[in-house]
């Protein structure tokens, strides 16, 4: 036996990433990254299912009615982030489903024709829980149309040539900060997060560079290639391990019987054994979609909260891709195919729109691998998941605990990276520095006082508009904006930077105009389209101007310091 060493040349202070967006792995570490983004990301992917399964009160029918939800999410999901990374934004991002929705639809379920008067051991009529679960998907497939014509119409792209770091930075750590309410509610359920907490950051920080001697079969002899496997596999391997603890746990009854860290759940036993082995998702397999006018206002107010997140999510994967910020063409494409993949949610009946999922690029940015070619994996694994639904009950044993801890590191990664985002701006301005503060202080403190006080927009003066949708669902429409504080300080951050005089465009983080990215003759543009594509799209000259086709420029990833 021959042994081989295999370096890896990586400095520590270069922000270059091992596989970029367009770089292709090899076959094998590709599956391993991607099937490593599904494990971070099936937890978060479960929990919409098993929220709504409870909102519908399907009584006996509950583990069934879990099953197919699972199952369509899974597939949506995979479908949504195979059109996201390919037609999109052409960044890896994975798509997942929207949180956002979730507080629209337990409003809805308290009105007075839909409230739950059933226990899981009643017997429901199925007409009464799929006519709710019509209804939600009607409304979602209708609210969908709106982050589409956002997307044909260009209008998010315009807006953002206004955003830069100074707006983008606040905007990612208050996505942290929000997240910390929900870490700490999993992670409290059990102390097993401390042994994966302990596991990732111990593949992270300290077993980064190590390099593991693997045996391999090259040219009919075998080799011993060293290899960091942990610095690329640092999540996969930190849930294994306390998914195998959490195992031993169960085995030897070494924890209570309802322990949040046991894998014997009766309600995960109930979806594993209810689940049947294959299953195809189809359109209208809760019958044909209805409408209902206040859900659908409330779900359109979700859509464009989620839209708002995702042009943020596109500048941090970027980001953390080593690549430059998206242009309006390719944010333009993004929203179309969250739009899209929303459209397909609401035919198939996850039940949600489709958004990204932000703990995914943390995974990118730890492990330093941003290859659309391992998202798209990613997306096949999760369409088999949907299909071979026993096996994606079996992921659904992740304890939350697990779950919470995964969320936490990912979001520290998440806000480390805006972090580092603000080093494109001049931090010597006063301006700079008290628009940054006074925008992180109002995200937080305009969400905390309207979680705990009520909003009435009585005293508003819009009467005619009122009589049409009532001051009720204005209400709703406030609340949810006000409460998230994401939208509150990138809002107070955007007006402000473009407000306030005193800075340069440089000073502020932003493309002076007249530069312009160089490409060299053998370098491909991430953002645009494949070149067979491409050479298709410039013989129809017309279709430049439509605000979402890349345009024929000379670009790159890094900026020239030329001005022409």
């Amino acid at each position: 036996m021959e042994e081989e060493v295999t370096e890896i040349k990586c400095d520590r202070n270069e922000i270059g990433r091992f596989y970029k967006a367009a770089d292709r792995p090899p076959i094998a570490l590709s599956v391993l990254f991607g099937f490593q983004q599904v494990m971070v990301c099936v937890s978060a992917l479960l929990t919409i299912p098993l929220i709504l399964s409870n909102e519908l009160c399907p009584g006996k029918d509950l583990y069934d009615i879990r099953v197919k939800l699972i199952s369509s999410t899974f597939v949506v999901s995979g479908i949504s982030t195979i059109i996201q990374t390919l037609f999109g934004t052409r960044l890896a991002l994975l798509q997942g489903t929207a949180f956002a929705y979730v507080p629209s639809i337990q409003v809805f379920m308290q009105l007075p024709d839909y409230i739950c008067n059933s226990t899981e051991f009643d017997y429901v009529p199925p007409y009464q829980y799929e006519n709710k679960m019509a209804i939600i998907e009607g409304c979602l497939m209708a609210s969908s149309v709106i982050p589409m014509v956002i997307g044909l119409t260009g209008v998010v792209g315009v807006l953002t040539k206004f955003i830069g770091p100074i707006t983008v930075s606040p905007l990612i750590l208050l996505l942290m900060l929000s997240a910390v309410d929900l870490c700490v509610d999993r992670i409290a359920k059990h102390w097993v997060a401390i042994v994966q907490a302990v596991a990732l950051f111990a593949t992270i920080l300290y077993l980064a560079d190590w390099k593991i001697p693997i045996v391999c079969i090259r040219k009919k002899k075998l080799h011993i290639v060293r290899t960091n496997i942990f610095g690329q596999y640092p999540y996969l391997i930190a849930i294994l391990i306390a998914w195998g603890f959490c195992l031993l746990l169960t085995i030897f009854n070494l924890t209570p019987k309802n322990s949040a860290a046991r894998l014997d759940k009766n309600e995960t036993v109930a979806v594993i054994k209810h689940a049947a082995w294959f299953r195809i998702p189809y359109p209208g397999q809760f019958g044909l979609p209805r409408f209902h006018m206040g859900l659908f206002l409330a779900f359109v107010i979700s859509a464009l909260t989620s839209v708002f997140e995702s042009v943020g999510d596109y500048h941090t994967a970027a980001r953390v891709s080593d690549e430059r910020s998206p242009p309006s063409h390719a944010i333009n494409r993004g929203i179309i195919a969250e739009g899209f993949g929303s459209f397909l949610s609401g035919i198939f009946g996850p039940g949600v729109g489709m958004t990204t999922h932000t703990e995914n690029i943390g995974v990118i940015g730890v492990t330093r691998v941003a290859s659309r070619f391992t998202m798209v994996i990613a997306g096949v694994f999760l369409i088999l998941l949907g299909t071979f639904t026993k096996i994606g009950a079996i992921l659904a044993t992740i304890p939350d605990p697990l779950v919470g801890g995964v969320l936490a590191s990912s979001m520290a990664m998440v806000g480390g990276v805006a972090i580092a985002n603000l080093q494109q701006i001049d931090l010597k301005l006063t301006r700079n520095i008290a628009i940054l503060g006074f925008s992180l202080m109002v995200g937080m403190i305009v969400p905390a006082y309207f979680k705990k006080e009520p909003i009435s927009t009585g005293f508003f003066i819009f009467c005619i508009w009122f009589n049409i949708v009532g001051v009720e669902i204005l209400d709703q429409v406030f609340k949810v904006l006000l409460t998230l504080p994401m939208f509150v300080g990138a809002t107070i951050a955007c007006i402000l930077d473009n407000t306030v005089p005193g800075a340069t465009r440089e000073q502020r983080g932003l493309r002076s105009r007249g530069l312009t990215h160089i490409l060299d003759a053998d370098a491909v543009d991430t953002y645009s389209f494949p070149n067979f594509l491409m050479k298709l799209i410039h013989k129809f000259p017309s279709l430049n101007f439509l605000p979402f086709i890349p345009k024929e420029k000379k670009t790159t990833n890094r900026i020239s310091s030329v001005v022409l």
